[in-house]
């Protein structure tokens, strides 16, 4: 009964192959020149306006926003001919704002980024450029510029659909009278974006940037003339492209891998019906997709004798820092989290720890299979994948599955995973 219910989360190399194609086709679709071919793909393939990369010459002083998870943070960079000298400080979000009116998201940065000002004793008699990594879907107009689409992740505020975030955050800082120094914000990139070039800072060869977190999301380098989205010369012969891959699959092209489970998952998340490729393993939904699992075993007399408890039962209580940790060897913690450290036998380990293995190994073989395709668009002798996220650096084997399945399917380029904080 444990294989029939785990076999369901084994890709095997048939099922691999179909996830390949599909994706290449979805792709293809939202590379098109057609409006109306476009639509068939769930992937923004935006264009940043990011059209430079890192050149080793960079001077000036900086500050960097990112929001996109329960922290946002505060950057603030000195470059000296090409080297960074990196000051950072997190400031935790009230859960409270994350459904309440977006402005107070915005009042939230433009306090932080004074608390940091002040903090780092920073002075300027000029405008201290920033750049805003703003990591929720939008649609980009230029490099300052874009409109949002959805919130994602925790986030479900009532308003802002529609908005410019960098709009939103300057009428923030213009609420409370400015800052201490004067500030312009230059662009708003995602976090995908900052982590390909912070990629690029320490390894030139670094094309594309990737999200392994609570979401995900990859963006890559693309040669201008293959980029078939562009309505104005851009005057640059490459660009990077953000695909906002978390949504790959909501029009249903990716169905024949999702089980009850992972339907079930769906229809109780904060975004049913979106963010499918994003549910079948980032950090926000992988700890409650085993928990669904571990809970259908019990039920179905194969764990624990059929005894469950109260935190087993608690949706999202099992969390992705769980797996972590049971794949790190660290069962017994989560044993006694969930209170079943005294009702767990030897085979109920097993179970629990075969279960982690399969549905982690699936998560990342997904992310590896849309790599790859990603790699083989590009066409280059190699690359370095710049990663950032909680997912990739916590859980001890995302990084050797990952490998394991590029090694397989790319076979003319050189790949290197390297993570970037």
């Amino acid at each position: 009964k444990v294989e029939d219910i785990l076999n369901e989360y084994v890709l095997t190399e048939e099922t691999m192959e179909k996830i390949k194609l599909t994706i290449e086709e979805q792709m293809k679709f939202a590379n098109s020149k057609d409006e109306e071919t476009r639509k068939k793909s769930d992937l923004f393939w935006e264009c940043t306006y990011v059209t430079g990369l890192m050149s080793g010459k960079e001077n000036g002083q900086y500050l960097g926003l990112d929001l996109g998870g329960t922290n946002f943070r505060v950057v603030g960079t000195v470059f000296t001919n090409g080297k960074a000298d990196i000051k950072t400080k997190y400031y935790n979000l009230p859960t409270e704002l994350f459904t309440g009116p977006c402005s107070g998201i915005f009042d939230h940065i433009a306090e932080s980024i004074e608390k940091f000002i002040k903090e780092e004793n920073i002075s300027s008699d000029t405008s201290i450029p920033i750049g805003f990594s703003f990591s929720f879907p939008s649609i980009q107009k230029s490099l300052k510029h874009s409109v949002l689409v959805t919130w994602t992740k925790s986030f479900k505020c009532p308003d802002g659909l529609g908005q410019d975030p960098v709009v939103m955050l300057e009428e923030a800082i213009h609420r409370r009278g400015g800052l201490s120094v004067p500030v312009d914000v230059i662009a708003r990139i995602s976090d995908t974006t900052g982590t390909l070039m912070a990629g690029n800072y320490l390894d030139h060869n670094c094309r594309i940037g990737l999200i392994l977190g609570s979401g995900s999301n990859a963006c890559f380098v693309e040669k201008v003339e293959k980029y078939n989205k562009l309505e104005t010369d851009i005057g640059s012969d490459k660009v990077v492209v953000n695909t906002e891959w978390g949504a790959l699959g909501d029009n249903g092209c990716l169905d024949f891998i999702k089980t009850e489970l992972d339907k079930e998952l769906d229809l109780n998340s904060n975004h049913v019906h979106s963010f499918s490729f994003e549910k079948l393993f980032s950090g926000l939904y992988l700890g409650e997709l085993v928990r669904l699992v571990l809970l259908k075993l019990t039920k179905d007399g194969c764990l624990f004798d059929g005894q469950t408890t109260d935190n087993l039962q608690k949706p999202y209580f099992f969390t992705t820092d769980f797996v972590s940790d049971i794949e790190s060897e660290r069962i017994v913690r989560v044993l006694e989290k969930l209170e079943l450290d005294t009702v767990a036998t030897a085979d109920d380990i097993a179970i629990i720890r075969k279960t982690c293995a399969i549905l982690s190994q699936r998560g990342a073989y997904v992310v590896a299979i849309a790599l790859a395709v990603l790699l083989k668009h590009m066409n280059l002798p190699e690359v370095t994948i710049g990663i950032d996220g909680s997912l990739y650096e916590f859980h001890p084997k995302y990084h050797d599955h990952i490998l394991d399945v590029l090694t397989k399917l790319v076979k003319d380029t050189k790949v290197t995973n390297a993570y970037y904080a």
